[in-house]
Order: C-alpha cells, then sequence, then structure tokens
C-alpha cells in the first residue's frame, strides 16, 4: 500500500509527539512507572521491574526512529505493536471492572484512569503507526508540505492532549467530599 508522503509525516511528527511525551513522563517518574505496572496485574511480579525499565527508553527510542525515513517503518511497526499491548492490557483491566487505576500514559498529576476511550484512542494511534509502515508514494515534498505535515502533527497532537483532558475523571465535589466524610464517621 503506498501513501502520500506527507500524510506519512504527519503521522509520524504525531506519534513521536505522542510516544516522547509518554517517555518523558515515565522517566520523571520512574519508581511510579513501576507501581503502574505492577497496577495493571497482568505479567508475572518478577517481569514488572524489568518491562517498567525497558518501556521508557524504548518509547523514546521509537520516538526519534520514526522521525528517520530509513528507520520508519521498524519504528511504526514496533508502535502498532505497543499500542496493541497497551490496548490489550486496558481491556484486560477493563472486562475485569478495574476501572479506578492510572492507565500510565503520563505522570500521575495527569492519571487517566482506565475507560474505553483509551482503547478506542490506542486504535486510533495504531492507524497511524500502521500508516509509519505503508511505502511513501514517489512525490517529493516540498517546504509548504512539509509546513503543512507540521501544522497538522501539531493539531493532533493537541486534539491527543485535548481529549485527554476532557476524559479525565472529574474530581469530587464538596458534597460528595462531605457526603464521604460524613459516611466514614459512622
Amino acid at each position: 500500500m503506498t501513501l502520500d508522503p506527507m500524510l506519512q509525516h504527519t503521522a509520524a511528527v504525531t506519534l513521536a509527539l505522542v510516544f516522547g511525551s509518554a517517555a518523558y513522563g515515565k522517566f520523571t517518574a520512574w519508581d511510579e512507572f513501576e507501581g503502574v505496572v505492577q497496577n495493571f496485574r497482568v505479567l508475572p511480579r518478577m517481569l514488572v521491574p524489568w518491562v517498567a525499565r525497558v518501556v521508557p527508553p524504548l518509547e523514546a527510542i521509537v520516538a526519534a526512529a520514526v522521525l528517520v525515513p530509513a528507520s520508519r517503518d521498524l519504528a511504526g511497526g514496533l508502535m502498532a505493536a505497543l499500542l496493541a499491548v497497551f490496548a490489550i492490557g486496558i481491556a484486560v483491566n477493563l472486562a475485569r471492572g478495574r476501572f479506578d487505576i492510572d492507565c500510565g500514559c503520563f505522570r500521575s498529576s495527569l492519571r487517566q484512569n482506565l475507560s474505553g476511550w483509551l482503547v478506542l484512542r490506542n486504535a486510533v494511534l495504531i492507524v497511524l503507526a500502521l500508516a509509519c509502515v505503508a511505502t511513501p508514494g514517489g512525490r517529493v515534498l516540498g517546504v509548504a508540505d512539509l509546513f503543512f505535515a507540521l501544522m497538522g502533527s501539531a493539531v493532533l497532537f493537541l486534539v491527543y492532549l485535548s481529549v485527554g483532558y476532557v476524559t479525565l475523571r472529574r474530581p469530587p465535589t464538596f458534597e460528595e467530599n462531605y457526603q464521604r466524610s460524613l459516611a466514614g464517621r459512622g
């Protein structure tokens, strides 16, 4: 399958932003991320520290590699595989009724509880990753094409972040906190 190179560049830069920001969040909360991996309860306990140490560097590497045309298809394939694994882990926990755990996508300050939205989001990102695996068309990109690819990536990344913020669980109201405090006294 061939794809217009401008669309492929847009997908690559968008994924580099997504994976790069995810890696950064994990690097800055290294010990926290191990707890997130453990909380998913899908790996044997002995593998958790190893996986927690491998995922952030791997995300950073593929974020950089997807920007290089020579490694884009490999990086896109690895991204699609990682996203599929993450989506399966989320879906397994949703099936278990475990909605109140952090997905681990960002730092705990941007904690996102598990939801069907996250599975759908990963499916959309998988489509972008597969666009990076496609053969680029023979058209040579001009400066304007690269500009629009960068602007398209910026918009897609901002939509990604915005939807993430919109789907965050709202904090409890004063009334809900008050009712919980009364329930805790009795």
